[in-house]
This record gives C-alpha cells, sequence and structure tokens, in this order.
C-alpha cells in the first residue's frame, strides 16, 4: 500500500487533543470509599470515547492521504539496450548543406498513423527550399533511426539530448518511441551558441553517462552523436572523456554532418576510434544502414519492465471508520457526561 498525499498524515500531530480537551480533573479526596470506587469506574468509562476519538482522528489522517493498492497487471523480461541520441543544435549546424539529405521512410505501422510526417519546408512565397541546413540533414537521419527502432520492435530505451555549449535533456530514456520521434522533429527549431564535447563541464557525453548512471537498466549502453565536429578538445579533456566512456562501457558512435566531418580528422572523430567507437555519413544511405546494422548486432541484455499497473483507492474504508469512530467518540463522551 502507498499514500498519494502523505502530507495529511500530518493530522496525527492533533490525536492528543480530545485527551487534553475531554480530560476530567479527580476528587482531592474521599468522605467514603465507595465513592472513591465509583469516580474510579468513570474515569474507566470517560477512557473510551477519548480512544474512540482518537482512533477516528488517525483514520481520517490515513483517508486523507488516500492510500493505494498498486497491482501490477503484467511484468515481463525484455532483452534491450539503452541508446541515448546526442543532437549537435550549436551554430554551425545552420550552415548550408550540400549533400544528399537522407531519404524520408515510410510505412504503415502506428508511428505513421499516429505521428505523420511534416510538411516540406517552403520558403515565404510558398516555393519549397532546396536548401538545407546540416541540422535538416542531422534531424533526417535522427528520425529514419527512430523509425528503423520502432519497425524492429527490438525493445530498445531511447533518450534525446540536445546540446551546443550547454547539455539539455530533450527526454529521457524510454520505450515510448513515438514520444522520441515527436521531439526529434522539433528538434531543428532555433540553433545554439558554439560546440561543446566537453571542453568545458559538462558536455554531451558528461550528460549522457550521469543519465545512464541514474536511469539506465540495459548493460549495453549506447550514445549517438549527430554533429559537424566543429569543436576542439584537449589531450586531457580527451583522456577525461575516455574513461567516462571506458569505465561505463558506453559504445560511441558518431554520425558526420557537413563538410568538416569529411575533410578533416577531428577531435570527435578520433575520440569514437579511441574508445572502439566508429563514425558514420548523413549523406551516405550505406553508411546509414550499416550504423543501423552494428546497432543490432550488439548484444541485448535482460530488462525487467512493468507494463502496465492498476491503484485501487482504498480510502473510502478510512473515511467510513473515522466517520463511524467520530460519532461513537461523541455519543460515548455524551452517556459518560450524563452520568
Amino acid at each position: 500500500m502507498i499514500l498519494a498525499q502523505p502530507l495529511w498524515l500530518a493530522l496525527l500531530l492533533l490525536v492528543p487533543l480530545p485527551w487534553l480537551l475531554l480530560r476530567r480533573k479527580g476528587y482531592v479526596g474521599y468522605s467514603d470509599v465507595r465513592l472513591a470506587k465509583q469516580i474510579g469506574a468513570s474515569s474507566v468509562l470517560h477512557l473510551i470515547p477519548v480512544i474512540l476519538l482518537s482512533l477516528g482522528f488517525v483514520a481520517l489522517s490515513i483517508a486523507l492521504a488516500r492510500p493505494q493498492n498498486v497491482q501490477v497487471t503484467r511484468s515481463e523480461t525484455i532483452k534491450a539496450r539503452d541508446i541515448i541520441i546526442a543532437v549537435d543544435k550549436s551554430g554551425s549546424m545552420g550552415a548550408s548543406f550540400e549533400g544528399t539529405i537522407p531519404e524520408h521512410k515510410t510505412g504503415t505501422s502506428e508511428l505513421d498513423k499516429e505521428v505523420p510526417s511534416r510538411p516540406k519546408k517552403v520558403d515565404q512565397d510558398g516555393m519549397e527550399v532546396s536548401k538545407h541546413r546540416r541540422l535538416d540533414a542531422a534531424q533526417a537521419a535522427v528520425l529514419n533511426f527512430i523509425r528503423d527502432r520502432y519497425a524492429a520492435n527490438a525493445g530498445d530505451r531511447v533518450g534525446v539530448i540536445l546540446f551546443d555549449f550547454v547539455p539539455y535533456y530533450s527526454w529521457p530514456l524510454t520505450h515510448d518511441l513515438k514520444m522520441i520521434y515527436r521531439k526529434i522533429e522539433f528538434a531543428d527549431e532555433g540553433l545554439g551558441g558554439g560546440t561543446n564535447f566537453g571542453e568545458y563541464k559538462p558536455g554531451p557525453i558528461d550528460y549522457a553517462a550521469d543519465h545512464f548512471d541514474e536511469l539506465g537498466q540495459s548493460v549495453t549502453k549506447v550514445l549517438i552523436m549527430v554533429t559537424d565536429g566543429e569543436d576542439r578538445m584537449s589531450d586531457g579533456t580527451m583522456s577525461r572523456l575516455k574513461d567516462i566512456l571506458n569505465s561505463r562501457g558506453i559504445k560511441l558512435y558518431v554520425i558526420g554532418v557537413g563538410e568538416t566531418m569529411a575533410t578533416r580528422d577531428v577531435d570527435i572523430l578520433r575520440l569514437a576510434e579511441s574508445v572502439g567507437g566508429e563514425s558514420f555519413r548523413v549523406e551516405n544511405a550505406k553508411d546509414l544502414d550499416e550504423c543501423f546494422r552494428k546497432i543490432d548486432s550488439m548484444e541485448r541484455s535482460a530488462v525487467q519492465i512493468e507494463t502496465s499497473t492498476k491503484r485501487e483507492e482504498m480510502f473510502m474504508a478510512f473515511a467510513l471508520a473515522a466517520a463511524l469512530l467520530l460519532i461513537l467518540g461523541v455519543i460515548g463522551e455524551a452517556l459518560v457526561l450524563n452520568q
């Protein structure tokens, strides 16, 4: 049993009130022993309404605290992985993307029915926008990844982190991929400042590691970073982030967007390689398919999940008991006073 509003238990502090209000003064002395016996019997009777009123206060406090009987109606163990997607929203992600935007995948699943694709972007003249930003390409790649997870029905939990100079949660790890899909659909709204992979703590890897520690359930942890890679890291930062990834067993995949990732050996790629991770290209459909295949090949671990719960309200029984006890207490005190 749990209490939905436990603060109401503070009313239990009023339990001594009946004892204070209904206490009776004793006699200084007795002219006859028989009188003492009668007064003693009266004192015992006086305790009964006080006890009833006290129990009534206790039952009333519990009723107001809303006791509930929680029953798990179905629980199962599945094989799954925990996956966090970190999407770069820095200002450089607003640069023009010259590659090919990943083709939007469609299907007939529940995801397609409940979360229809967004309309094509148009300019002020109503013409379709032909120029795309790096963030648009990153968004398309992530949406296809989530759709792929949903279609595979692999049981994976997915979370989303957005970052520029500082990281911030978009949605925690969840099996609800429809919600993750909705969040990513609006990830292209607004750009931030500069990129920070962790030179100034916390970076997205720090955030992801903390989130795995707090809510992670699977032994298999995957961090997918979608970025243009335009940030440098010192040797000290590289070593710190490498230790974080290795110590927690986090597999790092980097999906590169833009010319910087294609022409330079950027620091984030070197970090991924140093921890046994891999990098892929957004505009290369084969690369993205390979990324999905690599993740699918990773071992799943057993995760216990509760698929549904039922809460049965129990306050009515305590409320009725409180009413009955309080009424009996008042009646009992009236009878005692009339003696």
